[in-house]
């Protein structure tokens, strides 16, 4: 880890070298010919004039920012949270380190530290982040092993080379933003020439410098990932590292489908709690576990990844021995003593532009307060569309899913595709025909993953049904069977009528 620890030093120490020689030659070379000739002519003057006003751009970059951190979240405090500070401190006293001076809340499938603050590395601070669905899909046990690889970027200093690493990444972006400002200049040729090549050589140490921090940050995980088996164990470490892969890609769903619709009609669910339903929803789970196998058989290394591939840190870990600790299988959720004011914080961090009253509500609650208001107060704009449509003529509304579609206004501040308005005609037709069945006597039935009406013995899922007719997977002669077997071929889906 030495090794590289010293490459990471030294490219950082290189970056600044490379600018200000490259800055150099920007006006030593076109200085050198301007010089050398006797009689230079306009295109040598303006060469060596734009060679300065890049050379200037390209310092200006280097002068250091001082670092400004945005709160990703809430901050939780010790005396609010004290079974979640002692498990941090057990991981800290652990790996004799100091304890962040702050930990905040999340919206992430991640948990994450670094130092933030001050000016390149100097008078900066720890900073922990937690995020709230990870806190929903590990154990205890699973968290403590997350917990531990994080403290272990502490320990071995990779947190103190962060904010070099970062204000150095930061530079040579800056350096790029600064020469293209220069780009409307380039009409000349042998300014778009000079332009070209500079652009072109930092782009290519640009390439490189990713290439061996990402070399480096791989090192780093595998040598965090040891130190957290020393503590937590193999197993938890194992365990929690599939949680997260296997999650991530399942948080922006469970987002924009299940938590989204609530809190913008002036509700708040437990978060926390719904996506550890969203995850058990058998549909769901089963997605979840295929993709997390198709990850492990078929991701591979770049170059430019600042983390291995799960195959491969599933692999190094269970080469390691050590004791087995006791498993702790309680929802890591549970370490928060008051996650519903947590969550509500986070959402107003995340939105400011939310409303402050939100109302609680349960998932259970969700169907009847939240959803089925919002469906009649968006059908109840276009129901002239659906007129004189019924349960059992339905299939004859599938080829006018595009003209009905055009006559639906685009959400503020979108303006979607012609396919994408389509998909709200078919999401109107399935919100009408739900809405249809709650008026006489269906229950709508909510939970994250899961929506379905149901009447005695009898259940439909709205969506899938309406998805099912316009792919043909049912047909016509199908579909008026099953409306004649539930009684509702007559029924108009039209809101009021019927």
């Amino acid at each position: 880890m030495s090794f590289f620890a010293i490459l990471a030093i030294l490219m950082i120490i290189a970056s600044y070298v490379f600018v200000i020689l490259l800055a150099a030659a920007c006006v030593l070379l076109p200085y050198y010919v301007l010089h050398r000739t006797e009689s230079p002519g306009f295109g040598i003057v303006v060469l060596f004039l734009f060679g300065v006003a890049i050379a200037a751009a390209m310092l200006w970059s280097l002068i250091p920012q001082r670092d400004k951190f945005n709160p990703p979240g809430p901050l939780l405090d010790r005396a609010s949270h004290p079974r979640l500070f002692a498990e941090i401190d057990g991981i800290a006293a652990a790996l004799d380190e100091p304890l962040p001076d702050e930990v905040y809340l999340t919206a992430e499938v991640n948990a994450w530290v670094t130092d933030r603050g001050g000016l390149m590395g100097s008078e900066s601070r720890r900073v922990m982040g937690l995020g709230v669905p990870l806190l929903s899909i590990l154990t205890v046990s699973q968290f403590r092993a997350v917990l531990a690889h994080e403290f272990a970027h502490y320990y071995g200093g990779d947190t103190r080379l962060g904010p070099w690493v970062y204000k150095t990444q930061k530079t040579l972006v800056r350096t790029f933003q600064n020469i293209g400002s220069l780009r409307e200049f380039t009409r000349i040729m042998v300014l778009y020439i000079m332009y070209r090549v500079v652009t072109a050589l930092l782009q290519g140490y640009f390439k490189l410098f990713l290439l061996a921090m990402n070399l480096v940050s791989r090192r780093k995980e595998y040598r965090a990932d040891e130190l957290a088996c020393l503590i937590a164990g193999t197993q938890s470490m194992i365990e929690g590292l599939r949680a997260i892969h296997a999650c991530t890609p399942a948080w922006r769903g469970y987002w924009d489908t299940e938590v989204s619709p609530v809190v913008s009609n002036g509700s708040l669910p437990p978060i926390g709690e719904g996506f550890a339903r969203f995850l058990a929803a058998p549909q769901i789970s089963e997605r979840v576990e295929q993709g997390l196998k198709k990850m492990i058989q078929t991701e591979k290394t770049s170059y430019y990844d600042s983390h291995p591939p799960l195959r491969k840190r599933i692999a190094a870990i269970e080469m390691l021995t050590g004791s087995l600790p006791p498993q702790d299988t309680r929802p890591a959720r549970e370490l928060l003593d008051n996650l519903k004011a947590a969550e509500r914080s986070l959402i107003a961090v995340l939105n400011p532009r939310l409303r402050a009253d939100l109302q609680p509500v349960t998932w259970e609650e969700a169907g009847n307060k939240v959803l089925i208001p919002s469906w009649r107060g968006f059908v109840g704009k276009h129901s002239a569309l659906l007129a004189g449509i019924t349960a059992e003529t339905l299939p004859n509304a599938i080829p006018k899913l595009q003209e009905i579609g055009s006559k639906i206004s685009d959400p503020k501040g979108m303006l979607l595709t012609r396919d994408q308005r389509t998909r709200r005609a078919e999401q109107l037709l399935a919100m009408s025909f739900g809405l249809m069945l709650v008026d006489h006597g269906w229950e709508v039935h909510s939970q994250p993953g899961s929506l379905y009406f149901q009447r005695g013995n009898d259940q439909l899922d709205v969506f899938l049904t309406v998805r099912d007719i316009v792919s043909k997977k049912t047909t016509l002669d199908d579909w008026v069977a099953k409306c004649q077997e539930l009684g509702i071929s007559r029924l108009q889906i039209s809101p009021g009528s019927g």
